[in-house]
């Protein structure tokens, strides 16, 4: 039985072989499973242009499907935004990976929970992620004030409301998950058996796109620079109380004084250590103070190609095949994300 509600899926990929794969797959359970449906694939600036093999796919299912090509690589968390901007379904799948490791029933299970159990952000994952990513966000929630703790996330199924919500916040460091932890929507995790044996297909590797989220997330999320640079400040005080007490211990109780340049210059260079590093974290935090004043666009689109298949109400069903093509940049909000909630 197909629900009558209106769901978006968005996809990332980047030079992905599982794509077709997974056209194949989650393709006709959106046709089968919704009467109304969407697929927006976002690629970023991939070698390949995955568009003949999604135009073929929505041919071939009856499929609605959107692609949309960046101008130049902007990351996942750009990428997935661009396809979020453009989805007008009352419900968006977001995946960042055409790796399916999960079975597809836990798509339809994630979407029974939002809408049956009054939440507006269900969450499943097959475990909690490698070594790196669990340091990671335990450092995250452990100096961060968000209610909702941040985990290893594969998929993510959000309502209409949450989705207008977190788009319309304009902080230019876009890490969904987080966006999403502030807004304090009702939120619910869900686990599943991996269908694959390989789970790291669809992690992101550690690069430096990687490492520098990562960064950019414990400085804008967390109060951890500022804790560093407390502790940094608590260290070198410290070390010069300790020096001046042993300069007035020597000058009491020692009647030969030995110049005193190697400890005078022990403070000195530790001093200056302490201040340079608290100067570099302050340093960082004026840069994204410079980052959101700039207000540039997050990502620049090259064109989006809408594939259109669908039988409307009271109209005969047209052969399926393209029915609008656009030649965008710097793409604004798609108008369905000002939409009501769910």
């Amino acid at each position: 039985m197909a629900f009558k509600t209106f769901v978006s899926l968005v996809l990332y990929c980047r030079n992905d072989a599982a794509l077709e794969r997974f056209l194949e797959q989650v393709g006709p359970w959106l046709t089968e499973h919704f009467e109304l449906h969407e697929l927006v694939v976002v690629d970023d600036n991939s070698t390949n242009d995955p568009t003949p093999l999604v135009r073929a796919c929505a041919t071939r299912h009856r499929l609605n499907a959107v692609v949309i090509r960046l101008a130049r690589r902007h990351g996942v968390e750009a990428g997935i935004k661009a396809g979020l901007d453009r989805a007008m379904g009352d419900w968006v799948f977001e995946l960042e990976s055409p790796t399916v490791d999960f079975p597809l029933d836990t798509l339809a299970l994630m979407y029974q929970v939002g809408t049956t159990g009054g939440c507006d952000i269900v969450t499943a994952s097959g475990d909690d992620g490698p070594l790196r990513s669990r340091i990671f966000y335990r450092l995250v929630n452990h100096y961060s004030d968000l209610d909702t703790p941040l985990r290893t996330e594969r998929l993510r199924l959000t309502s209409r409301r949450a989705l207008a919500a977190m788009l319309a916040m304009r902080e230019k460091v876009r890490y969904r998950k987080a966006l999403y932890a502030i807004l304090g929507h009702r939120h619910q995790h869900l686990r599943y058996t991996r269908t694959t044996v390989d789970s790291t297909a669809h992690r992101r590797r550690l690069n430096r796109e990687t490492s520098s989220l990562a960064f950019d997330v414990l400085l804008s999320f967390s109060n951890f620079g500022l804790r560093v640079a407390h502790r940094l400040s608590l260290m070198f005080g410290s070390l010069s109380l300790a020096g001046i007490g042993y300069a007035t211990a020597v000058f009491l109780f020692k009647s030969d004084l030995i110049e005193g340049w190697t400890t005078l210059a022990i403070l000195v260079s530790g001093g200056f250590t302490g201040v340079f590093l608290i100067l570099g974290v302050l340093g960082e935090y004026l840069a994204r103070i410079l980052v959101e004043v700039r207000a540039r666009p997050m990502y620049s689109v090259q064109d989006a190609m809408v594939y259109h298949s669908a039988e409307l109400p009271g109209q005969d069903a047209g052969p399926p095949g393209p029915y609008l093509h656009e030649q965008l940049t710097n793409a604004p909000a798609h108008p369905a994300t000002l939409g009501a909630g769910a």
